[in-house]
């Protein structure tokens, strides 16, 4: 393993990529707030007027980023007509389960779903798939439905102030339907075909604001092309497990009180690392695995 740097002014203005030390791209900046008590207080943004549920709201963001975009689509519909897809061009490598983001290789799912036959909705990303999504107003998603046997059914919307809504569509056995989030709140979407019913998905509109990160911390990304499930603690804490964030694969980042030293530890398939390090405020590090 070996460590890289950069300034978190210069990380945020050139492409995302691994860290370097020369003129190289720069990877992620600041992606999430560790769960560590101690230092659990400490802002992670700058804007002193932000709620702590809103600068909660802007973390998830971040989180969920791969799930979500702002490019404007062909149609400004809240939900779009299913499309029929090859699930092999979308297949992701890991799913999440549910609001407590419980992560499962899609192989394994694929085993289970084969031998069930069940109908299934699900939040498509760059390399997996979820059950909950937090996005912010104005964006775009895609949504993934599977039904075996295909054939008419509805798909059903309820919106933040409990109303239902229902969509009548033709459902192809692998379907690609569009999500437009134009209102704020909770959104939960399933659909029933041949009367058997998908399970529910959570999709959850908040603001959006584009806010600097403080200075007075470090970032600290881990990056991995093979290892994965790691887990990594900070100062003996335990801090996140790579593959329950949202991030790509391989690939975790947390934020530490910058100007002073903390001891960075990762376990996971048989690999253990430990190293302790003097991290200054306002700069990105990225350990390569």
């Amino acid at each position: 393993p070996s460590w890289s740097e950069l300034p978190i002014s210069r990380v945020q203005t050139v492409e995302k990529g691994p860290l370097s030390t020369g003129s190289q791209s720069a990877g992620k900046s600041l992606q999430m707030q560790i769960t560590n008590p101690a230092i659990a207080s400490l802002p992670v943004y700058s804007a002193a007027q932000t709620s702590a549920g809103e600068a909660s709201s802007q973390i998830d963001l971040q989180k969920f980023s791969s799930y979500y975009r702002m490019d404007a689509p062909e149609s400004e519909a809240q939900l779009t007509s299913p499309a029929e897809i090859d699930l092999n061009d979308l297949a992701p490598q890991m799913i999440y389960y549910g609001s407590d983001q419980k992560a499962v290789p899609y192989s394994q799912y694929q085993s289970y779903a084969a031998s069930t036959g069940a109908n299934s909705l699900w939040i498509s990303g760059k390399s997996s798939w979820t059950q909950y999504a937090v996005v912010p107003i104005g964006s775009y998603l895609d949504m993934i439905a599977i039904t075996p046997a295909g054939g008419y059914g509805n798909l059903y919307k309820i919106y933040p102030d409990a109303t239902l809504d229902r969509n009548d569509y033709s459902f192809y056995p692998y379907n690609l339907i569009g999500f437009y989030a134009s209102d704020l709140g909770e959104h939960q979407l399933f659909f029933n075909v041949d009367g058997q019913p998908s399970n529910v998905i959570v999709i959850y509109v908040v603001p959006y604001e584009q806010m600097q990160p403080s200075y007075g911390l470090a970032s600290i990304t881990i990056r991995s092309t093979w290892l994965r499930g790691y887990n990594l603690y900070v100062d003996g804490s335990y801090a996140a497990t790579e593959g329950t964030t949202g991030e790509e694969d391989g690939v975790l980042t947390v934020n530490v009180p910058g100007d002073q030293s903390h001891n960075i530890a990762i376990d996971g398939s048989g690999m253990t690392f430990s190293d302790s390090k003097y991290f200054q405020a306002g700069y990105a590090y990225q350990l390569n695995i």
